[in-house]
């Protein structure tokens, strides 16, 4: 991109960089804020005091944990990101929203490193990733190029494996879901039927995605207290509620992404060929 010497720019790019801009602002002003009046990262380590809180309260703060962390990527990216598109540059997209994540494979906040990943390691290795002992081998291959990426340690480790369980073993849903009797039963309901089937599978995988997340972030003992209030001491009404309120979010994610992908698909049936 350097190299190019045609510098050009597309329509309403300069007016979409100002919005990212304006956008980015306000993200460093949330981030300042969180770090001055809000105590996401210091409540958890104080575990009596969690203790007492509620259940809600509980998962709440868990959630704010990644929520925390992905808008200061989102600034540390969306700022870069912004200054190198003024150079005409087009650099990665900045990390996908955590409230948007319900799938293991787009849990990734730096989208370069992910795509150097997938082209050096994971695609490498799994190829077209329908063989489930070589997606076995490239996600573990991955985790431990990330492992070594990110400083080998015990909590390193722990967040390595539990996240390359969780990619495998959405993969091994995904292919059991894929055989008979329950690809014939897919069939026969509606799209909208299914895409409530996935939804309530998803909102197990974003609270996973969650809990697999936390021990990097804040401590292990603070993910274990979660995990055990929410699946253990707070089983039924408050299991139950969270896992609603989550399918509920996942549902409306989901529709977003299908309204996106219609529209996708009917700017490439309009574009002249």
């Amino acid at each position: 991109q350097v190299s190019t010497r045609e510098l050009r720019r597309k329509e309403d790019e300069m007016r979409n960089i100002r919005i990212q801009a304006l956008l980015h602002m306000g993200a460093v002003l949330a981030v300042d804020i969180f770090f001055h009046f809000f105590y996401i990262l210091t409540l958890p380590s104080d575990l009596k005091f969690v203790n007492r809180l509620s259940d809600w309260s509980l998962a709440g703060l868990a959630y704010s944990n990644l929520v925390y962390d992905w808008v200061k990527a989102a600034v540390m990216f969306g700022v870069t990101n912004t200054i190198a598109r003024l150079d005409h540059l087009d650099p990665p997209q900045p990390p996908k929203c955590i409230t948007m994540l319900y799938v293991f494979s787009e849990t990734h906040f730096d989208r370069g490193i992910n795509d150097w990943l997938c082209k050096y390691v994971y695609d490498h290795i799994g190829e077209s990733h329908e063989n489930i002992l070589k997606e076995l081998v490239a996600s573990v291959a991955t985790f431990a190029v990330t492992t070594l990426w990110l400083g080998p340690c015990e909590i390193v480790y722990i967040w390595s494996v539990l996240n390359c369980f969780g990619l495998n073993f959405e993969l091994w849903v995904q292919k059991l879901f894929q055989q008979e009797p329950f690809a014939k039963l897919e069939a026969k309901i509606s799209a909208g039927m299914s895409r409530r089937i996935r939804a309530v599978f998803g909102a197990v995988n974003f609270w996973a995605i969650v809990l697999y997340n936390i021990p990097a972030l804040n401590s292990l003992e603070f993910a274990l207290l979660v995990t055990k209030r929410l699946l253990l001491t707070g089983f039924p009404v408050s299991t139950l509620s969270i896992w609603f309120i989550t399918y509920c979010g996942v549902q409306l994610i989901k529709e977003r992404e299908r309204i996106l992908a219609v529209e996708e698909e009917k700017s490439d049936k309009a574009k002249p060929e």
